[in-house]
């Protein structure tokens, strides 16, 4: 019985790092400009260990707004660093975008709720 159970932890434990997701890290609006920093895990990174950030766009009050520059520091988890038009509100905030060619879409609303 306690082999089933550990087997079945570790496989939850594998399957969780399978399905690791990028994660909000931060939002300002210095300098003039709205920054968001995401956390993609390397899991998310192609077989040749790449890793392609495209169609950025932050949806909010209504507005679609398109990435003014997209910035990577490179680690084991990449930060990516995403500039956008300062705004002065956020309501019904998401940010979407694909990651080497998959959807991904983040409510960053709940995030600036906590």
């Amino acid at each position: 019985m306690n082999k089933i159970l550990f087997t079945l932890g570790l496989g939850l434990l594998s399957l969780g790092s399978v399905f690791a997701a990028p994660q909000f890290k931060g939002l300002n609006n210095k300098h003039g400009k709205t920054t968001i920093k995401i956390e993609i895990p390397v899991s998310d990174r192609d077989d040749s260990n790449g890793l392609s950030i495209d169609n950025v766009r932050l949806y909010n009050n209504g507005k679609i707004l398109k990435a003014t520059k997209v910035n990577a520091i490179w680690g084991d988890n990449s930060i990516i660093i995403l500039d956008f038009k300062r705004l002065t509100t956020f309501e019904d905030c998401i940010l979407s975008f694909t990651i080497n060619g998959k959807p991904v879409s983040m409510d960053i609303q709940s995030q600036l709720e906590r």
